[in-house]
């Protein structure tokens, strides 16, 4: 009984805590639901936002604007052939479809060569070239099957075309034409029909060897524009994701440590000397962004002895941006110790908004496999604007000028928390 006893008393404590039951029940739960959001939608096609690629059309015959319409037609896929710059509006042309890559403002584009038309009517391969920067490897996988998808659904041609053409290698001439003539007499019965069902069963019955014939009808050429000198597209992703991560984590708790200082009563001893509560406030913040530079200047130069990771090519441009995120940072630590009364609340709310943010801001995996309004909402998150500042240097070797937005986005971020904790804090400071 007194074993009952005890067990009710600390069924009542533990329900008694609001922090303990919001770190034990609802804060696994809200995790969860975020992660299933993020990747219940992977392995269809409606999982993923369409993926706006650039097109260039040198070739400028009806058989390419064919061809480009019915790539724009795709659900997967959103095409422009146009970019606007000061207002007006330009075709795009191979040189200015590079830049916007190297940028990142695309992450790939379609480059449609002359000569074009005139191999998909004679059954030569088909010429294409894929730009790309490869950290959008999935991205350019995805394209480059659709590709061979419009061709092969929208143009059943080429395929007959090219078949003629390598056949007549295997079957020499005289059996060619048999197989010319059969398999018209059979495309003209069915036709249109799935590539698969025209001669799929027969391909077994052919000579060995013989089945490179139905090689896809497309030579498309990858043309990577950025990292020709990098051994891996993903470490300076994977780097920056982490950094700003546990950056998060390290001036959270730097911040909590306000609560034990008026829990100490360090707080109010300090506030009797002629310090002002904004006072108290400041420092504490400039501590935590200081200890956040360092953290940042560490694991960046971590990534650069084991990774290999471009740190010095915008050194001035990588301190700014350290310098705004580490501020940025530490005044969402501020803000989130404000609106916590205790430190085991501020352990599970930290923990809930760090983990969430981190994972919709690409922190823990590419943005690119989240569903569209996903992708949105992670551009509200710190995380999404550091990585991309922080890809935006080591990866494409951008300089200030370049990432002005993202340095004013979590300049703004920083005054927002700031400003907002120390109104509330100051209050709580003399509340004991």
């Amino acid at each position: 009984m007194k074993i009952i006893n005890l067990i009710r008393k600390d069924i009542q404590l533990f329900f008694k805590s609001k922090s303990a039951v919001i770190t034990t029940y609802l804060v696994p739960m809200i995790l969860s639901l975020v992660f299933g959001l993020v990747f219940g939608g992977m392995g269809s096609s409606s999982g993923m936002s369409e993926i706006k690629i650039l097109l260039v059309d040198n070739d400028q015959t009806e058989l390419s604007r064919e061809f480009t319409t019915a790539l724009d037609s795709l659900p997967e896929l959103i095409v422009s052939t146009k970019y606007t710059k000061h207002d007006s509006t330009f075709l795009l042309e191979e040189e200015s479809m590079d830049d916007l890559i190297k940028k990142g403002k695309r992450g790939l584009g379609i480059f449609i060569p002359a000569g074009f038309s005139a191999n998909m009517k004679d059954g030569s391969k088909l010429p294409l070239e894929i730009h790309y920067d490869p950290k959008n490897q999935i991205q350019y996988g995805i394209v480059s099957g659709l590709i061979q998808k419009t061709i092969m659904s929208n143009f059943p041609l080429v395929m007959l075309n090219a078949l003629w053409v390598k056949s007549e290698e295997y079957l020499g001439k005289t059996r060619n034409n048999k197989f010319r003539i059969d398999m018209s007499k059979t495309v003209s019965k069915y036709f249109p029909r799935e590539q698969e069902e025209i001669g799929i069963s027969s391909i077994s019955k052919l000579p060995q060897g013989s089945a490179n014939i139905f090689d896809s009808p497309v030579e498309i050429e990858k043309v990577k524009l950025l990292g020709q000198e990098k051994s891996n597209p993903m470490y300076s992703q994977y780097v920056a994701g982490m950094a700003v991560l546990f950056l998060l984590f390290s001036v959270t708790h730097s911040g909590a440590s306000l609560l034990e200082e008026k829990n100490a009563g360090t707080i109010k001893r300090l506030l009797i000397s002629p310090i002002s509560r904004r006072q108290v406030l400041t420092a504490k913040m400039i501590f935590t962004s200081m200890i956040g530079i360092t953290q940042l200047t560490v694991l960046f130069i971590f990534g650069w002895l084991v990774f290999g990771l471009n740190i010095f090519q915008a050194i001035p441009t990588l301190l700014v941006l350290i310098t705004v995120t580490s501020l940025a940072c530490s005044a969402l630590g501020i803000f989130i110790a404000a609106i916590c009364k205790n430190l085991r609340t501020v352990q599970s709310i930290s923990t809930l908004i760090i983990l969430t943010m981190s994972l919709l801001g690409g922190s823990m995996v590419p943005t690119i496999v989240m569903p569209k309004y996903l992708q949105t909402v992670g551009k509200f998150t710190l995380n999404h604007w550091a990585m991309h500042g922080f890809n935006s240097i080591f990866w494409r070797n951008l300089q200030l000028g370049d990432i002005l937005l993202d340095v004013g986005i979590l300049f703004g971020m920083f005054v927002v928390f700031y400003f907002s904790g120390v109104k509330i804090f100051k209050k709580r400071l003399v509340t004991y």
